[in-house]
């Protein structure tokens, strides 16, 4: 594959409030992991830390909110997406692709 088959994307996603530390850098590597193993490059991860939501999400009012960039093939994103919405710890997230 070359350069022009990459997408720039950021991902952002909000974990249950309640998960120990070593399981929220597990599930971040774990995220890391499947977005390189679906061809992604330059992964960079931004944990925001604990933050109160906007409105409350289910039972929840705050959630630990993590940040992730990288370039993918757009064949990748239908993978991450999938592994996401079917985790019981993500609350919510988004993924969004950057264009120029």
């Amino acid at each position: 594959m070359n350069g022009a088959d990459y997408r720039e994307y950021e991902l952002v996603y909000v974990l249950r409030p309640g998960l120990e530390d070593a399981t929220i850098q597990g599930f971040e590597k774990r995220i890391a992991d499947l977005i390189t193993g679906q061809g992604g490059k330059d992964v960079t991860i931004e944990p925001w830390g604990k933050r109160t939501l906007a409105y409350p999400i289910g039972r929840y009012y705050e959630g630990f909110y993590v940040l992730h960039r990288f370039a993918m093939p757009p064949s990748g994103a239908d993978e991450v997406d999938r592994t996401l919405r079917f985790s019981e710890d993500v609350i919510r997230f988004m993924l969004m692709r950057n264009d120029e």
